[in-house]
């Protein structure tokens, strides 16, 4: 598979110590990323800013128990922890609105979905 960028995942999850949701990072290094803000208006408006990202198994350490819908995408590798989304202000963030695991054929990976 194609890649051309990297890729930073903001995955919400539940502190049993704290009590309180926190923002864990995942990056992937090789993932093909397609679409972003104000990308090909004749998708329509509604889908202007959409992302498609594919991250094959192949070349990235991953694991689909750490992505979920509402999880924030950045494109490029990040170093930055955060608190709220609001800590991204100067990034172009996009929220993941489906996955879809395709574990099969010559070229396995998570397809994932954005706005």
């Amino acid at each position: 598979m194609i890649t051309n960028a990297s890729l930073t995942i903001y995955h919400k999850v539940f502190d049993e110590a704290t009590r309180l949701e926190k923002w864990v990072r995942f990056t992937y290094p090789k993932v093909w990323f397609f679409g972003g803000k104000g990308a090909g208006i004749n998708k329509g408006y509604d889908n202007a800013n959409n992302v498609d990202i594919r991250i094959p198994y192949d070349v990235n350490d991953v694991d689909i128990a750490n992505i979920k819908i509402g999880d924030i995408l950045v494109k490029g590798t990040l170093t930055q922890d955060i608190t709220t989304q609001q800590d991204l202000v100067n990034y172009d963030v996009f929220n993941i609105t489906s996955i879809n695991d395709n574990n099969f054929g010559n070229n396995p990976h998570i397809r994932i979905g954005g706005k």
